[in-house]
């Protein structure tokens, strides 16, 4: 629920509708922005931590052509500062986890995500994107 507050029941990469409803035929997959597959890394603390997760298709997750264990593109990384921003200023109760995970100021967070960023890019050259885009909602 947390995170499709944000995301209006769409798919934070390619913007498709989701649900957050068991059973539903659009059921959402909770993805790793940073895969886990950089966990051994060290390049982020608490990938788990729900800055890292995102609600996404499965077309886009796990889909021909999703993005598995890839690093997305810099544009949605952005996008992933822009969410964590969103819930911080919303005053949601995962606010203070939120900057306990990323840093206290703005300038702390979005550094911490460029230099994760940069670091898996240097690990794992392959940077997704989705195939196709809807309109988008956030």
């Amino acid at each position: 629920d947390a995170l499709n507050g944000y995301q209006k029941g769409s798919c934070f990469y390619c913007f498709r509708d989701i649900s957050i409803v068991f059973g539903s035929d659009s059921l959402a997959d909770v993805d790793h922005f940073f895969p886990h597959v950089l966990k051994p890394y060290k390049i982020v603390k608490s990938i788990n931590g729900v800055w890292n997760l995102v609600l996404s298709c499965s077309e886009c997750n796990r889909g021909t052509g999703g993005k598995f264990d890839a690093i997305p593109k810099l544009h949605l990384l952005e996008r992933l500062c822009v969410r964590n921003e969103f819930l911080i200023h919303s005053h949601h109760p995962l606010r203070e986890t939120l900057r306990m995970q990323t840093g206290k100021s703005l300038h702390q967070r979005q550094s911490y995500l460029q230099n994760a960023y940069n670091k898996a890019v240097e690990l794992r050259t392959i940077q997704w994107q989705p195939k196709s885009s809807s309109v988008p909602r956030f």
